[in-house]
């Protein structure tokens, strides 16, 4: 059975909260400080205005990634078309990952407020008070929220705050490139995922894409810099290799390869052609998986290939 997959993918996106109670509201800020991703509104309408301009559709398009087919034959990566790639699409930093509201609110409670965009991809969150919570209980049976809330509760604004965190990389990684078959298949790995990570939490980064034509994870840290994070298992050290042979490459090339001395940086190609230039780094391995190894390096914005608006540069213009 070939199983497709969704390799990592993270980028900012927003977050909606409302409630009447500018009191409650400016506490959430302070808990939630980016401004540029966490908006907050007094008015149901004016947020429910955003909220549908910006809010993924429920579609197919964006199928979980436990989605499987049995049938053989597919290329080795789907969704080609431009429009499907979401490094290309400036809008994807406004996309609303979630949306918060307070229960009790004049003219429209936070359960109309939520059935109202349940058409629209995104979690919904429901704060309440003591005497909400049977309504709460019954909206999260039906399927309207997905977290209910106890403003009162002690702990309401850390398990928020996890919530919110996970939502954000559902979003996320329901919007990436889809992959079939062992392309990608390195980085799905939980221990691939964590060296990820450790590299995102030591550099810097705020966000990355697996890109399919290259089998490499490109990295944007909060300056716009990019950076590309490869990881090779055993068959496409094999395969890498095959390619620098058939291309007439460097001899000593290969059998640095062969012995995992070096690792090489093809990108922004997928694999070594004939007369290029290779840089190469010390791979390292991925802890807990026998010849699996990886290497991280910054890369000049020349190199990166396309015309694209990093976080960075949205945050600017947004502050401007």
């Amino acid at each position: 059975m070939n199983n497709f997959i969704r390799p990592p993918v993270f980028h900012p996106s927003t977050v909606v909260f409302v409630d009447d109670n500018d009191s409650y509201l400016d506490a959430l800020r302070r808990f939630f400080p980016d401004s540029a991703t966490n908006l907050f509104f007094t008015r149901p309408q004016t947020a429910l205005a955003f909220i549908r301009q910006h809010a993924r559709k429920n579609s197919l398009e964006f199928a979980p990634a436990s989605a499987c087919v049995s049938e053989t034959g597919f290329e080795r990566y789907m969704e080609t078309a431009a429009e499907r790639d979401i490094l290309a699409r400036g809008s994807r930093f406004a996309e609303v990952a979630a949306v918060v509201v307070d229960f009790d609110m004049p003219g429209m409670n936070g359960v109309e407020f939520l059935s109202s965009i349940s058409n629209l991809r995104c979690a919904k969150v429901l704060l309440t008070g003591v005497a909400d919570e049977t309504v709460a209980v019954k909206a999260f049976n039906a399927g309207i929220v997905d977290l209910y809330l106890r403003k009162t509760d002690t702990d309401s604004a850390n398990r928020l705050a996890h919530f919110l965190k996970d939502a954000k990389a559902r979003h996320c990684s329901e919007g990436g490139w889809l992959a079939l078959g062992e392309n990608g298949l390195t980085y799905c790995d939980p221990r691939t995922r964590k060296v990820i990570d450790e590299v995102v939490a030591a550099n810097g980064i705020v966000e990355y894409y697996w890109r399919p034509e290259q089998d490499a994870i490109l990295m944007f840290d909060r300056a716009g810099n990019p950076s590309v994070f490869v990881a090779w298992a055993e068959n496409d050290w094999i395969s890498q290799g095959e390619i620098v042979a058939d291309e007439d490459g460097p001899a000593d090339l290969l059998k640095q390869m062969a012995v995992r001395e070096v690792m090489p940086i093809f990108w922004p190609n997928l694999a070594y052609r004939s007369g290029m230039t290779v840089r190469t780094l010390t791979p390292r391995t991925i802890p807990g998986w026998d010849d699996v190894f990886y290497c991280w390096t910054p890369i000049d914005k020349a190199d990166v290939g396309m015309d694209l608006l990093t976080f960075a540069q949205w945050r600017k213009d947004r502050t401007r």
